[in-house]
């Protein structure tokens, strides 16, 4: 260190180390390898060791000596190589870098020690932060001691300044060259392929109400708008007469699903990541879902069911209030004083008991806060469960769960509405050591065992509340919160089976009055496209209910696009970097913030434009009634 400054450099060669390190264990997670993946590595290493010259730069440029900027710079080391180890780990749950965002969620760190002292033990917690963090305070240790004379340290820091220049500079100016002039490429937005810390595309900067897009928009939300002026800046708002049941005119799923009773009771299963690439019915030949497959023959199975989201606040938002989420944004904080009208308040003004249980705590995301606030009474989560209860990982088991469920809706006024999100199929997927398949000890391994674990409990809950005297009255929609674990097979060039994989999720309907569980085959499989947004208005139709509300969705109850051409049969999917998805039954259009089509089926390009319009206008209007607070007015009218 004769002739260097020894804080900025030691500083830049281990932080660059690391970050090289991380991506080129993030590139074993990649099956194929193409120009585009070596375009990607490029530019992670690019921002490497431009992270690794900025803190260098700021050690150099400090004006302390050289005993100070050794203890604080390898205090801020520490931290950097800490978040990078953090980053890491958040690439291999949801498939992208840590997004600003996920500052929101500090305050619930207590909900990740199960995962972090599960990471704490591995291979990648010795390489990426416990060696680079005591080499890096060893070198600091090591070099730097000798006394300087001014001269001496101002020509040290001279070159070191020249060095970490055109290393970092040249660095930067690669990396930010490329992205800017691709900012629309997939290689900037991709899951996996990301090499750099992404940027939450949310501009502090007011949206501006978007015209067009809300002319657009205005034809796609099924329902009549209300004519009073009241309602004049509330876009999403429409009258909905639930017919479907009713009409002369019934579909085949009305005709499957209606029952004389109007009021049943309604139970929405929420399965963790539980995602249609692993279950048998939907063409995974893994043998992980025995259970699902059997129960899909007594019920109504939906083939071309999508999350609307990618984490489990999403899946929440889109399923009990029938908007699709801004996924930049953590909805129920960040919107916990926007109004929303939601499923849950609705059946509470029509009678209904409302439930809703989880196995972890509740003040994660802001759950405690926002649930209730959407109308539900009761909220059950791992303070109300006994001592013995046992945990698995995140949270209490799915066996747990469900046998508090049960117990909930045994003493539950009739007609309820209660719904439940399991929580072993999250990170680190701890199961039993009955449901360990032996496979391996890969986080892909662990996952699986995870999903045939919660397939097996979901098998005995339905069993035991088959035999239950409100069973016969109730219907049970299971589905999943998202499709966010990503293992390595996410990295697909096939972007048919990219969108299958990060966003397709199961739908199952059961009725306890037409279906005998266990019995005959009574399936119906229902091919047309919808989303976890269509769930809200399907249950609002089969209560055969007119009622104004703020939803997007459709029910999925209502006759054939041929019937009813104004509601045309789309799923939109949303997903980070920008990345979304319009889906129809016959064709596909997915666009990874590149404007490429990827388009399956139909060449038809009008209709490409069509679909790449609507989807567009979507994201716009979405983000721009949340900021207004636009989805329902604070005082009821």
């Amino acid at each position: 260190m004769k002739y260097f400054d020894p804080p900025a450099i030691i500083l830049f060669f281990v932080v660059s180390m690391a970050g090289i390190l991380q991506h080129f264990m993030l590139l074993q997670l990649n099956t194929e390898w193409s120009l585009r993946l070596v375009q990607a590595v490029l530019i992670g290493f690019g921002y490497d060791l431009m992270n690794g010259a900025i803190l260098g730069l700021l050690a150099l440029l400090t004006p302390l000596p050289i005993s100070y900027r050794k203890i604080l710079f390898g205090m801020i080391g520490t931290v950097f190589l800490g978040f990078m180890f953090t980053d890491y780990n958040y690439v291999i749950l949801f498939g992208t870098h840590l997004p600003f965002s996920s500052y929101e969620y500090i305050n619930d760190s207590g909900a990740f020690w199960s995962s972090a002292i599960n990471v704490v033990k591995s291979l990648e917690f010795f390489l990426l932060f416990l060696f680079p963090t005591v080499l890096l305070i060893l070198l600091l240790r090591i070099f730097g001691k000798e006394k300087v004379s001014f001269r001496s340290g101002f020509i040290r820091r001279a070159i070191s300044l020249l060095i970490l220049f055109l290393i970092g500079g040249a660095a930067a100016s690669y990396s930010n060259s490329y992205v800017s002039k691709n900012m629309e490429n997939p290689l900037t937005s991709a899951a996996l392929q990301y090499f750099y810390l992404t940027k939450d595309r949310e501009p502090e900067e007011k949206i501006l109400r978007p015209v067009k897009s809300l002319s657009i928009v205005k034809t796609l939300v099924p329902g009549v708008m209300p004519y009073e002026e009241k309602w004049s800046e509330y876009p999403l708002v429409r009258i909905r007469e639930s017919n479907s049941c009713t009409s002369h005119k019934r579909s085949k799923l009305s005709k499957k699903l209606c029952q004389t009773n109007k009021r049943p009771n309604i139970l929405i299963i929420l399965l963790e990541s539980f995602r249609a690439a692993e279950i048998g019915v939907y063409g995974s030949k893994l043998r992980l879902t025995p259970e699902f497959d059997r129960l899909s023959k007594q019920g109504v199975i939906f083939k071309n069911f999508y999350a609307n989201g990618f984490q489990t606040r999403h899946g929440l938002v889109a399923t009990y209030c029938s908007l699709f989420p801004n996924y930049g944004a953590a909805v129920m904080k960040r919107y916990a004083r926007n109004n929303f009208l939601c499923l849950p308040e609705v059946l509470k003004n029509l009678g209904y008991s409302t439930s809703w249980v989880y196995g972890s705590d509740a003040n994660f995301d802001g759950q405690s806060t926002f649930l209730p606030k959407i109308g539900f009474e009761k909220i059950i989560d791992e303070f109300d469960y006994s001592d013995s209860a046992v945990s698995l990982g995140w949270g209490l088991s799915d066996e747990e769960l469900f046998k508090k469920w049960v117990s909930v809706l045994d003493n539950e006024k009739q007609p309820f509405f209660s719904s439940a999100l399991t929580i072993t199929n999250h990170h680190p997927f701890e199961v039993p050591d009955e449901y360990k398949l032996h496979q391996g000890e890969s986080v892909k391994d662990r996952f699986r065992e995870a999903v045939y674990y919660t397939d097996a409990m979901l098998g005995k809950f339905i069993s035991q509340i088959s035999k239950k005297p409100w069973f016969k009255n109730t219907f049970v929609i299971i589905t999943a919160d998202t499709s966010s674990f990503q293992p390595s097979e996410g990295g697909s060039n096939n972007f048919e089976e990219f969108v299958k994989i990060r966003s397709q999720v199961p739908l199952l309907i059961l009725s306890g009055e037409s279906i005998s569980i266990g019995k005959s085959d009574r399936s119906m499989v229902i091919t047309q496209p919808a989303s976890q947004v269509e769930l809200a208005p399907t249950i609002l139709d089969l209560l055969a209910e007119k009622i104004t509300v703020p939803w997007v969705g459709r029910s999925l109850l209502a006759p054939m696009v041929d019937s009813l051409p104004d509601i045309p049969l789309r799923a939109y999917t949303n997903r980070p970097g920008a990345y979304w998805g319009v889906i129809g039954e016959k064709n596909r259009y997915f666009q990874e913030n590149n404007k490429i089509d990827h388009y399956f089926g139909s060449k038809n390009k009008n209709n490409s434009v069509l679909l790449k319009e609507e989807g567009s206008s979507w994201h716009k209007i979405i983000r721009w009634v949340l900021q207004e607070n636009l989805v329902w007015p604070e005082k009821k009218i």
